[in-house]
């Protein structure tokens, strides 16, 4: 085989895996409600903590690490406090705590959520569905809110 004919044959080859692993690799839009909730790759647990100082009013809400967090009640027990995946699972718009209504709302869609995770209402002027958020266990210690992802 001629030098040319060889780096034309490679070169389609090369072009053939990764046109296959590009085309794998960006099948999921995002849209379908399956993406994946934030994780620690199965290295086992890790926690996100913020200061309670930082919730200090109901309603009060802040996002860490792609956790939000934010307080539904009054006193420094865990019951105080939700903690959810920041990002929404429909196409990843931020989460925000809606008080005054008593659900999480996506800014991006307008999906809502229940403090528990459960989905109130689908994506809104957009295809696709969600699914419910991941919300994740709590403790206080020191002052400190902590999220324990699994």
């Amino acid at each position: 085989m001629k030098r040319g004919e060889f780096l034309i044959s490679a070169g389609k080859g090369v072009l053939l895996v990764c046109s296959g692993s590009c085309v794998l690799a960006g099948c999921s839009s995002g849209d379908d409600g399956g993406n994946e909730p934030p994780g620690n790759g199965g290295n086992g647990p890790s926690t996100v903590s913020v200061s309670l100082s930082t919730l200090s009013q109901v309603g009060d809400q802040t996002t860490k690490s792609e956790v939000l967090f934010f307080r539904i009640a009054e006193g420094d027990t865990v019951s105080s406090f939700v903690a959810t995946e920041a990002l929404c699972p429909h196409q990843g718009g931020t989460l925000k705590w809606e008080q005054d209504n008593g659900y999480i709302e996506c800014q991006l869609h307008f999906s809502r959520y229940e403090p528990d995770g459960d989905t109130i209402r689908q994506p809104q002027g957009a295809e696709g569905t969600t699914r419910d958020l991941v919300t994740y266990s709590l403790t206080i210690s020191n002052g400190n809110l902590i999220a324990t992802i699994p």
